[in-house]
């Protein structure tokens, strides 16, 4: 009785970097090519009854390279390795012969783990394989962790060692022999800008991105019964309270390996992956990754632009945004939107509901640079290839000027430079227009570079300002004692608007205000009881410690950044710009 063979597994169809780093290699225009990205991950060999998703090494030797004649790994930490018993064999072959040729004893003792004495002997290695004519043709280098070797820094920085290393990799990558005898070198990296710029602008050498996986990968992962297979105690159906597509939805911008992290914790500890587990643990997970540089949030149930009070003309035009998000009008949607203002006009409470009443998460960006050399672009790299996986997402940047940096490179190295460039590149992308909303908020929009202030970048400016009128002064009492709880009677009211209404108050003070007035009725054994008189005293016992000086210049910063004549109170639309550009030049603060 003959008996069925069982089927092959499916073979997984590439990734679309995969793909690309395939028709780079296959050109042979390139013999050295920088992989980058989102390198700790998993990635797809086989598909069907059997699906498998392995590292990144063992993808390149499973599947990318599995027809080479020679499949080689290198770092630091392991030295050389290869990709299977049978090519290790073959090489110490080599290296007997090599011995006995030169004198040496590599293959009793292993070649060398440094790489500067390694690199002569796979040199000569490379020239004899590329001699080879049969099925044992082809050589590829795997370099893990480069940037150990040729790390990104200053000429005159560099170590001796540093600079051989770099002129090695230069020459391997426009030796034609290595072209013409099918021999390459691949390095991989997280982060391109670790690596020394000379090796990293060279014309021989190309690039490929690992991104974070979209919508398709992750729906491919999580219905590929990957999480169902043969001792799992557990199928994915029960530890999940979504659906495949659900599921991949809400897991945007998390890698595949965090995404198995998340299911597996639902599965071993037999807690059912809930909307609330699930919003949990994504936050934690992006926080994690991007270093506690970020801060991540879902839109809040309920929460809306009619809680902010006052900033009539700039909710109108928030409300347009996000209509057109609603409806997905990404053709005609801005790409960043510049939010400016002075201290305590309410900038972040105002962003916060404008995101709520989109529906779209949040991810806020705080300073990320450190003093650590290559560690500000490794975070920076992060960080913007979470916001491409997340989109369609808001992108908050509090203190805009600060964060983004300018052109100038003094006395850090090129780092603020290197920030720069990095933020204005991908500001300039308009493939993702739509996906991203962008808000920088800052007290000084004049120390933002011009570049990010164009149209195409931040070309809306949306500024806010104190109240203008006893009306506005009413209408900030009278929400904020809403929010907060806090009961005002018509008498109170009417204090604000006869003593109050003329001054430019701004929502932290009148916060302020009704917080102390809610102490002093507190202390009175009162309690929720907030007279008059408590917020006369709160308001009478008040020094502002503000600088009035750079308070005006804050807000006459804002004035001439604003993009459109509608947003700004009524006594500033009529002034000329040089007008008012005088007026701060008055004020005598610092550029």
């Amino acid at each position: 009785m003959s008996t069925v063979p069982p089927a092959a597994p499916t073979r997984a169809p590439l990734p679309p970097w995969a793909a690309e780093l395939a028709r780079l290699w296959n050109s042979g225009s390139h013999s050295l090519l920088l992989l980058h990205g989102n390198i700790f991950e998993l990635f797809p060999v086989t598909l069907g009854d059997k699906p498998e998703y392995v590292s990144l090494q063992s993808f390149l030797t499973r599947r990318l390279f599995a027809g080479r004649g020679m499949l080689l790994y290198y770092d630091l930490g392991e030295g050389l390795t290869f990709g299977n018993a049978a090519m290790q064999q073959r090489f110490f072959e080599w290296l007997r012969i090599f011995d006995e040729v030169e004198n040496t004893a590599y293959h009793q003792e292993g070649p060398p783990r440094d790489f500067l004495q390694l690199a002569p002997l796979l040199r000569r290695y490379f020239l004899r394989a590329a001699e080879e004519r049969g099925t044992e043709r082809g050589v590829t280098l795997v370099v893990t962790f480069p940037e150990k070797i040729v790390p990104a820094s200053e000429e005159s920085g560099a170590s001796v060692d540093e600079r051989r290393a770099l002129v090695t990799l230069m020459k391997w990558a426009s030796a034609p022999e290595l072209q013409l005898g099918d021999i390459g070198v691949v390095l991989v990296t997280e982060t391109l800008s670790e690596l020394h710029g000379d090796l990293t602008r060279n014309p021989h050498v190309a690039s490929v991105r690992i991104a974070l996986p979209d919508l398709a990968a992750r729906r491919q992962f999580i219905g590929s019964g990957w999480f169902d297979r043969p001792g799992s105690d557990m199928k994915l159906a029960e530890a999940t309270e979504f659906s495949v597509d659900d599921l991949a939805r809400r897991t945007s911008g998390l890698s595949l390996l965090q995404v198995e992290q998340l299911v597996m914790t639902a599965k071993r500890t037999g807690e059912k992956l809930t909307s609330e587990r699930l919003s949990a643990g994504k936050r934690r997970l992006i926080e994690e990754y991007c270093q506690g540089l970020v801060r991540f949030k879902d839109p809040r149930p309920g929460v809306s632009l009619d809680q902010v009070a006052t900033h009539t003309a700039a909710k109108a035009r928030l409300r347009e945004l996000a209509w057109l998000i609603k409806h997905q009008k990404d053709d005609v949607l801005e790409r960043g939107v510049l939010v400016p203002g002075r201290i305590g006009v309410g900038k972040s409470f105002l962003i916060d509901c404008f995101a709520s009443e989109c529906g779209l998460p949040v991810l806020e960006i705080g300073e990320f640079r450190s003093k650590w050399v290559g560690e500000t672009e490794r975070q920076q790299a992060r960080i913007l290839m979470t916001i491409r996986a997340l989109g369609p997402v808001i992108v908050v940047v509090d203190e805009a000027d600060a964060v983004f940096g300018n052109r100038s490179s003094d006395g850090d190295s090129g780092i603020s430079s290197r920030v720069f460039a990095a933020f204005a590149a991908h500001l300039g992308d308009s493939s993702l227009r739509g996906r991203e909303l962008w808000i920088a908020m800052t007290s000084r929009p004049d120390l933002m570079a011009i570049d990010l202030k164009r149209q195409g970048r931040f070309g809306l400016c949306v500024p806010l300002f104190a109240a203008q009128s006893p009306d506005e002064v009413v209408e900030l009492f009278t929400v904020i004692a809403r929010v907060k709880k806090i009961t005002l009677g018509e008498a109170t009211l009417g204090y604000a608007r006869t003593e109050l209404g003329t001054r430019p108050l701004t929502g932290s003070d009148v916060e302020a205000i009704l917080i102390r007035a809610k102490e002093r009725a507190v202390l009175a054994k009162r309690d929720d009881d907030v007279r008059l008189e408590d917020v006369q005293g709160a308001v009478d016992s008040f020094i502002d410690p503000l600088d009035p000086r750079l308070v005006t210049f804050q807000e006459l910063a804002a004035v001439l950044a604003c993009s459109d004549r509608r947003f700004l109170p009524e006594k500033y639309q009529t002034a000329s710009r040089e007008e008012l550009t005088a007026a701060a030049a008055r004020l005598g603060i610092a550029r």
